[in-house]
């Protein structure tokens, strides 16, 4: 039985078997014969099922491979290939949600394996959020600036948002020589979300606890409650 970061709940999970995989053989070199297989599993702990696709040298329909503790579904040294993957999910709260989709977006192209359209969308994403704010005018390091210049991102995450530029802007611009690793991919995004969070979801969050102070402050009160300062 699997156990893998289940893409639905974000747990680590076992993963039961539905059924047994259906097994491909493909193209072989010389004795090197390989072997596709899919399968479908369910999650221990939310239920929702996944599938996996990975490459084996086995066929998996040998029963020998049973007397050798094979449970026919892919093994750690095998590249299993899960969907949906960890991570595919996010959302944003609080986002416009033009901007949010587009956010969410960019993490799937991450979780595939796009790195690049991952960055391309994050830059998007950065300018877009500027425009929402009404700075319109210039190019993008003038919109990041104004932002930082408003007020409404603090001088660190300016920073980080020029950097996110930086990189979307070797893919926007058909730099498409230089790769872009899922580490730089994932800290891109991570940066986006901190943008994100500081110029929509924070305000969000702060209105809602004033809210509920001005409610709570706005209540009946027992008559021997005594007054706060």
């Amino acid at each position: 039985m699997a156990t893998i970061i289940c893409g639905w709940c974000g747990d680590k999970s076992h993963m039961t078997p539905v059924g047994k995989p259906i097994v491909h053989r493909v193209r072989t070199y010389g004795h090197d014969e390989r072997w596709v297989a899919d399968a479908a599993y369910t999650c221990d702990g939310c239920e929702r099922m996944s599938v996996v696709t990975w490459t084996t040298s086995h066929d998996l329909s040998d029963r020998w491979l049973e007397d050798y503790g094979h449970n026919g579904g892919p093994q750690d040294y095998e590249d299993a290939r899960w969907s949906p993957p960890p991570g595919h999910d996010r959302s944003f709260p609080d986002v416009p949600d033009d901007i949010a989709r587009a956010a969410a977006e960019a993490w799937l192209c991450h979780v595939v394996g796009a790195t690049r359209g991952a960055c391309a969308l994050a830059r998007a994403v950065v300018e877009a959020t500027a425009k929402k704010k009404q700075f319109t005018s210039g190019n993008l390091v003038a919109k990041i600036d104004a932002l930082a210049g408003a007020g409404l991102i603090r001088d660190a995450v300016r920073e980080q948002a020029h950097e996110i530029r930086f990189i979307g802007n070797d893919v926007a611009h058909g730099d498409l020589d230089r790769d872009v690793s899922e580490e730089e991919s994932s800290e891109v995004l991570e940066l986006m979300g901190e943008l994100l969070t500081e110029v929509f979801q924070a305000p969000a969050r702060r209105e809602r606890l004033r809210a509920a102070r001005v409610a709570r402050a706005a209540g009946p009160v027992a008559e021997d409650t005594p007054s706060e300062d």
